[in-house]
């Protein structure tokens, strides 16, 4: 059965739907397979009830593309207020039986371990659980695989290694948030780490598309089978050629800092680069803008790139060996239909790309 076939009319579950990830899975699961019905649980936060926190999310740039097409996609949205870290997710008793007929559970974002007892004790008719983790906590991934809750859980875990722009959904290079490694690509600032390794990012519309295959291939196999791992591809270069082409990309659209990119992994050198080209001069233009009556604002941009880029230090400091070859064993079983729909490999060029 085709993946499209599949899915056709279940209910789908969404967990996680206000992270990045979460919000692209849900822009792709709408546009892309226009019979499921989704139900997304939701917590108000900030005096932002539920309703108006999807509305938000519904009314950015990221889904303008299925506004156009399809303008009354959020009918098939349903929502729950719940909360991740309480017994059943925090649902009301009257939420919970409406979920009986869920067989497809997207974690996008979140702790697992209320996802597993929800799943034995709540949706019977559950076909997969599709889990979303990181690259960088392997111990962590496979201690909740080995949770005897999977035990009658049918499960796919899909590690990502850090999310980057887009490839081509919902339009080539977009991004939402500027993230540590994205800041790396348009050449924001300096930073710590080993330039000889491979760039550990995948566009984030290619991730979503692994998460919707793999429970796919998952869903059409039998419940018992065992929990099932797949470690998603890099950008296959290294960071030294990403900030190279980082370096020619800045040329044309120049990000607004004072154009001091690159990498090191030197601690000494990095902090004199880091002081003397980037606080330096961000403190001497606040100075500045202050006597001229301006709102100093260029120590605070300083800061906010540097916490950004230090926030994936760890990651691009060592290599991270992982199989990334059954993802796209999977995509070789799509139609060519669905192939075009859910691309997992790509042939990026990486200078347009960036």
């Amino acid at each position: 059965m085709s993946l499209s076939e599949w899915y056709g009319q279940r209910e789908v579950l969404l967990t996680g739907v206000t992270s990045e990830f979460g919000r692209a899975l849900l822009e792709k699961l709408l546009r892309s397979l226009p019979n499921v019905k989704v139900h997304v649980v939701i917590r108000t936060r900030s005096s932002l009830l539920k309703e108006d926190r999807i509305n938000k999310i519904f009314s950015s740039p990221r889904f303008e593309r299925l506004r156009e097409e399809q303008p009354d996609a959020m009918s098939r949205v349903k929502l729950y207020e719940g909360n991740l870290r309480y017994d059943n997710l925090g649902l009301k008793i009257e939420d919970l039986s409406d979920l009986k007929n869920i067989e497809i559970l997207f974690h996008a974002a979140g702790p697992f371990d209320e996802i597993f007892d929800f799943c034995s004790d709540s949706l019977p008719k559950l076909r997969v659980l599709a889990l979303a983790a990181s690259l960088f906590n392997l111990k962590d991934t496979f201690d909740d695989i080995r949770n005897e809750k999977f035990l009658n859980i049918p499960v796919t875990v899909l590690r990502f290694p850090c999310i980057g722009p887009a490839y081509k959904e919902p339009i080539p290079g977009f991004v939402e948030i500027m993230k540590g490694s994205t800041a790396i690509m348009v050449g924001a600032g300096y930073a710590l780490g080993r330039s000889d390794l491979p760039a550990e990012i995948i566009p984030i519309d290619l991730a979503v598309n692994a998460i919707i295959i793999a429970a796919w291939e998952r869903g059409i196999r039998n419940k018992n089978d065992i929990p099932t791992m797949y470690n998603l591809p890099n950008l296959e270069c290294t960071w030294s050629e990403l900030i190279k082409k980082g370096r020619l990309a800045y040329r044309k659209f120049p990000y607004p800092t004072f154009g001091i990119c690159g990498m090191t992994s030197i601690a000494f050198l990095h902090w004199m680069v880091v002081f003397f080209l980037e606080w330096l001069p961000s403190a001497f233009c606040d100075n500045v803008l202050s006597v001229f009556g301006g709102k100093p604002r260029c120590l605070v941009e300083h800061a906010k790139v540097h916490e950004t880029i230090k926030s994936i230090e760890e990651v691009i400091n060592k290599p991270w060996f992982a199989d990334r070859i059954r993802i796209n064993q999977i995509e070789d079983r799509l139609t060519l239909m669905d192939r075009k729909k859910f691309p997992v490999r790509y042939d990026i060029d990486l200078e347009a790309t960036v």
